[in-house]
């Protein structure tokens, strides 16, 4: 195993430097359970700086991580249940980081060591250059010397620097060749003041940045003239980030916390390098490089003393400058050896000492003033901390509300992941079930081939070559040998499932265990009078039931007649009716026109493999839209603008539905997004169908089948009556009549004929009506566990008796049998699985129940021959989407598998989630909705 390559020496010029760096702040007043998932985040950056060879950083965060374990082990909440947070740290950790913050100091010594060593080496030889260079221009003699302008060093440091020096910037922003960006973190009066001339120089002031900000919430804080600049920031190929005087980035600084930001908080931008600090700030630049900056004159700020300040501002008296008065009497004169006592200085000492009373006042009205500021800043100081401590208060409890959306979250996702491997393990059972059938048959075959044989031998002469008997023998038992293997293998595929499941539940119980903690302490902590809001007595009103069984999510679902039961007060779609006489209704201004807020989360993926995010239980919507947005033929129509020439503004969604679905497939084909929401769309369904407003599950096939509708009034557009109309077979003479000279592509696309023919059992009189289908919807055999999609197709055409059928020929009541056939096959066939149905037992109830039946269907080669009365050339169909749902009537989730037309291989749409998956996962019992073609191998332009 290679030895990881070691960064050069970037934090200190010694170890005593990085002691001064892993301090960390008064942490007794924050909870443990906060502090582990801070020693936790340390940890890992300690073990990512390492695995990087940054030697410095790990040591740093390894003894941040200790000191932050040291105030766990003294916390209450840690001694009262030391397991619980042993677990979450880690058994190992400790240990780990101690091993390496040792190995870590002694390696980086010994550099240190090295280091200085070398510098000093360094330094003797360029002096020793710098002797022999003032030598040689000592001995030339020019008359002037030409200025020589500073060094510009060319190209970009190199990938292991973090910082960048002034000379550098300076050429590369002289040169042109690089799109820079200049983010200036002093503050906002200070960049005002003064900054670089550059235009790709903005100003992020220190007073806007805090931990844990996000880029987005960073962006919304910034200067108005400063978010354009910012906005670009993923096109950049360098940025820089300055302040006053710094020469590194050091943890807990603005440069850290910028740094930090950009690099792990922008999820929109994935930039080309990370950003490099400018080596001694602006302070640097305003020295070298004057000319490029808005103002030369500006001034670093000073650090004065508090102390220095007060003094200064305290004048004291000179007492060397007090003179006597000018009306002081002369001196008298006197006789030598005569006792002298001047009578005139009295009135100078009194002077004096009036003068020393005054200044004495002065002081102490100075100091007065003084102690008043001191008071007041005193108090200041205190609001402060109390606005200080209601900040801390509210950040925790945002906190505390992020970890229990993220809890849900999980829980929900846990939950989805048992339904899918229950109906994993579904279809393990069934196929073992199948293998053991097979089994089974085939012993009972080999036995009958072997009593068979056992006779031939016998009757057979001692002449007889034996040789082909023993190959029989050996043949059989190969093939015994490896059905057997078969049988095994399913075995131990239903064991992993079982495992996988278990290991599922475990972690779903870890988390309810979790919550009810949390849920304990906050009640233990909440006051008397506190009282839950929204009359929920718990206090947690988001959270889910408390049964074990229940998903927590309020999901209503479908059965075969839910759409008559929602859409029951709406009227039928029928076709427009024109009255010419009437002027035309002023056409309204497309929707398309504007501003969607898809809510992108940006990422470099394929063309139509962009999620689609969960809005509350909306993935049932998103299921339908990933399978439409793999239908080629539909997707080029939508991303051409070609549906444009065919909005119809008569309808009464007046072409919304049809604008909207194009924005979304638009923006899905773009292939600059992971994930978006379609919000706008789920407006626009709302607004016309009520059962969609709500956050409430509905069923995926009732949404298929009225947005098929919608879209088809959304995109009519008019087409020439054939002639000679009554001449036309009954067939296309019905079809004439069902669209009314009106089409569209979705008409064209989707939609089918059914021909149901009534025969009466006594006369033979026959009735033939016709009806057109978006989509086939098919019954499952009764008690069976398995079925072909023939079986279904089949027991969906033949002929079923009709009770009590008004005979016109018979002119009474009899029995009849009621006959279907496909007269009309579209280019694209949608087969819907009626799994849900009334259990007979509850039937009072209303309850239903699903069927779990695993239906075969082929993936390619669907041949319609056998079911249409006419067959057209188009008889053959390739599945290309799925729409799944998995769980039970009480809860349920849906997804999608669709077959890429641009990269020719499966994929998993789970909401906001998409994974390839290998075509062999695509058939399973929880196959709900079907999408075949029969237009060939279209791509997607």
């Amino acid at each position: 195993m290679t030895e990881t390559r070691r960064i050069q020496l970037h934090l200190g010029k010694c170890i005593e430097d990085l002691d001064k760096l892993h301090n960390v702040p008064d942490l007794k007043s924050k909870r443990a359970t906060l502090l582990c998932k801070t020693a936790q985040k340390l940890f890992e950056s300690a073990e990512e700086a390492r695995e990087k060879g940054d030697e410095e950083y790990s040591y740093v965060y390894y003894m941040k991580y200790l000191r932050v374990i040291a105030y766990i082990s003294k916390d209450k909440e840690y001694l009262k249940d030391k397991s619980y947070f042993n677990n979450m740290l880690g058994a190992k950790n400790p240990n780990k980081a101690i091993d390496h913050a040792e190995k870590l100091k002694n390696s980086l010594i010994d550099r240190y060591q090295k280091e200085q060593k070398t510098k000093r080496l360094n330094d003797i030889k360029e002096n020793e250059l710098i002797k022999q260079k003032m030598e040689e221009n000592r001995k030339k003699s020019t008359e002037s010397t030409p200025i020589i302008e500073p060094p510009q060093v060319m190209g970009l440091p190199g990938p292991d620097e973090v910082t960048i020096k002034s000379e550098q910037l300076y050429a590369i922003l002289k040169s042109g060749k690089l799109k820079v960006m200049i983010l200036d973190v002093r503050s906002a009066k200070d960049y005002k003041e003064s900054h670089i001339h550059f235009p790709g120089c903005i100003s992020v002031p220190e007073e806007v940045i805090s931990p844990g900000q996000s880029a987005n919430v960073l962006e919304l804080s910034l200067p108005p003239e400063s978010r354009p600049v910012w906005a670009e920031r993923a096109a950049m190929e360098l940025i820089v980030l300055l302040d006053w005087a710094s020469t590194a980035v050091i943890p807990g600084k603005t440069l850290y916390l910028l740094k930090t930001i950009l690099l792990r908080w922008d999820v929109k931008v994935q930039y080309s390098r990370p950003p490099l600090a400018l080596e001694g700030g602006y302070e640097d630049w305003l020295l070298k490089y004057p000319a490029f900056t808005t103002n030369p004159q500006a001034q670093p700020p000073r650090q004065d003393d508090f102390m220095d300040d007060m003094l200064s501002e305290i004048e004291y008296p000179n007492w060397s400058e007090v003179s006597p008065s000018a009306g002081a009497a002369p001196p008298i004169s006197r006789k030598p050896g005569e006792p002298f006592v001047d009578r005139a200085s009295k009135a100078a000492a009194v002077q004096v000492y009036s003068e020393r009373a005054r200044n004495m006042q002065l002081i102490l009205e100075k100091q007065e003033r003084i102690a008043d500021n001191s008071l007041t800043l005193e108090m200041q100081r205190i609001a402060a901390e109390q606005d200080w401590e209601k900040v801390r208060e509210q950040r925790e409890a945002e906190v505390q509300e992020e970890l229990r959306a993220m809890y849900k979250l999980r829980e929900q996702e846990i939950i989805s992941q048992l339904m899918q491997l229950e109906n994993k393990q579904y279809d393990m059972e069934q196929e073992n079930q199948s293998l053991r059938e097979q089994l089974e048959e085939y012993q009972r075959r080999e036995r009958e081939e072997a009593e068979k044989l056992a006779e031939t031998i016998a009757s057979a002469s001692e002449e007889t070559d034996t040789a082909d008997v023993e190959e029989r023998q050996r043949l059989v038992s190969s093939q015994a040998a490896l059905a057997a293997r078969e049988v095994s293998l399913a075995h131990a595929r239903i064991a992993a499932v079982r495992l996988q499941r278990e290991q599922l539940d475990r972690a779903r119980e870890l988390l309810e265990a979790e919550r009810k903690r949390k849920l304990a302490s906050a009640r233990a902590r909440r006051k008397p009078h506190d009282k839950p809001a929204h009359g929920d007595e718990d206090g947690d009103s988001y959270m889910m039931s408390s049964d074990p069984g229940a998903t927590g999510l309020n999901r209503s679902h479908s059965s075969p007649n839910i759409a008559k039961q929602v859409s029951s007060d709406e009227e039928e779609p029928c076709a427009p009716v024109f009255d010419r006489s009437t002027k035309p209704a002023k056409v309204a201004p497309s929707s398309d026109l504007h501003q969607r807020d898809f809510q992108p989360v940006w990422g470099d993926v394929g063309r139509g493999l962009t999620g689609l995010k969960n809005l509350g239980n909306t993935c049932y919507m998103n299921s339908i839209i990933q399978c439409l947005n793999n239908t080629a033929i539909l997707v080029t129509y939508f991303c051409n603008g070609q549906y444009l020439e065919h909005v119809n503004r008569s309808h009464s969604t007046r072409g919304a539905i049809a604008e909207e679905l194009a924005a979304v497939v638009r923006a899905l084909w773009s292939g600059q997004y992971r994930f978006i929401a379609t919000r706008d769309l789920r407006n626009e369904v709302g607004k016309h169908q009520r059962a969609f407003r709500g956050c409430e599950q509905q069923d995926s096939h009732e949404f298929l089948t009225i947005l098929m509708d919608w879209l088809h009034l959304d995109l009519q557009f008019t087409i020439n009556v054939p002639p000679h109309k009554d001449s036309l077979p009954p067939s296309e003479k019905a079809w004439h009549e069902y669209t009314k000279s009106k089409e569209s592509l979705i008409l064209r696309l989707f939609y089918g004929q059914i021909k149901s023919t009534v025969r009466c059992t006594v006369c033979g009189k026959q009735s033939v009506t016709y009806e057109s289908f978006s989509n086939l919807s098919l019954e499952l055999p009764a008690n069976a566990n398995r079925c072909t999609l023939s079986d279904c197709l089949k027991l969906y055409l033949n002929g079923e008796t009709i009770p009590g059928w008004n005979c016109p020929n018979c002119k009474e009541k009899r029995d009849a049998v009621k006959k279907l056939d496909i007269s009309r096959l579209p280019p694209v066939l949608v087969i819907h699985f009626k799994r849900f149905y009334v259990d007979p037992k509850e039937y009072m109830c209303n309850a239903y129940r699903k069927k779990q039946t695993y239906i075969d269907f082929p993936l390619e080669d669907l041949d319609m021959r056998q079911f249409a009365l006419h067959c057209p050339n188009n008889h053959s169909y390739n599945l290309y989407a799925v729409s799944n749902h998995y769980g039970s009537m009480e809860g349920g989730h849906y997804t999608a598998y669709c077959k890429s037309s641009v990269y020719g291989k499966w994929y998993k749409y789970d909401d906001h989630v998409v994974t390839e998956i290998p075509a062999s996962e695509v058939k399973s019992s929880a196959a709900y909705i079907l999408f075949y073609t029969s237009c060939g191998p279209a791509r997607v332009s």
